[in-house]
């Protein structure tokens, strides 16, 4: 079951389109390794798991790692001493490539090109499901239900309180949006009746500019 997601500031770099790519070829090589394990989703989580439970905790260890005053070997070491023993092989290996390649800085993006491109491999789709209250188990399984028969995937569910839609919901999909909403469809109602009340007027222009009206 789907847990609903609280909205809160996340640690995001702003990156152009050629960083992006060059994100995306890092996570491709690497999941072309992950894919040679027995387990490719448990290699994914680590590198995620690095970003959240590392990073996210020492800010000053991840300054360190992309910083470009720190040598490339001096960042090898480092990477050794704190992931030795502690990182399967596979993902040390990757982080010193990274290293090596004065591309640490692109490790948040790639754990999350990483985490697209597994659940593609596995067959997911994540589905982002905002709604005006919680939804009830009942109601979670008809939306997976019937997403599952739409997509030809196996839909996995974030659940996102947003009051201000009043009721109905607001389904995102990669790029598509489903907005079922009533905040939305209040908007539409209301842009209709300015629309043809604008109409009304252009059409009869004369009679609105009429001294004598």
């Amino acid at each position: 079951m789907a847990k609903p997601d609280r909205e809160k500031p996340k640690h995001e770099n702003v990156m152009d389109v050629t960083e992006e790519q060059i994100a995306r070829v890092y996570a491709q090589a690497f999941m072309g390794v992950a894919a040679k394990s027995p387990n490719p989703t448990a290699l994914v989580d680590e590198v995620e798991s690095i970003v959240t439970d590392i990073l996210e905790r020492f800010p000053q260890l991840e300054h360190a790692l992309r910083s470009e005053l720190v040598a490339p070997e001096e960042k090898a070491r480092l990477i050794d001493r704190i992931f030795q023993g502690r990182s399967t092989p596979e993902v040390l290996n990757f982080l010193k490539v990274l290293s090596a390649h004065g591309r640490l800085g692109l490790l948040r993006p790639i754990a999350r090109i990483l985490k697209k491109l597994d659940a593609v491999r596995r067959g997911l789709t994540d589905v982002e499901v905002r709604v005006a209250a919680p939804l009830d188990d009942a109601l979670e399984r008809e939306i997976e239900d019937r997403l599952r028969k739409t997509l030809g995937s196996e839909p996995v569910l974030h659940v996102v309180v947003d009051p201000s839609l009043i009721a109905g919901m607001v389904i995102r999909v990669g790029d598509r949006v489903y907005d079922g909403s009533v905040h939305t469809l209040l908007e539409h109602a209301r842009r209709a009746m300015i629309d043809r009340a604008t109409e009304t007027i252009e059409m009869h222009a004369d009679r609105f500019l009429s001294s004598s009206a």
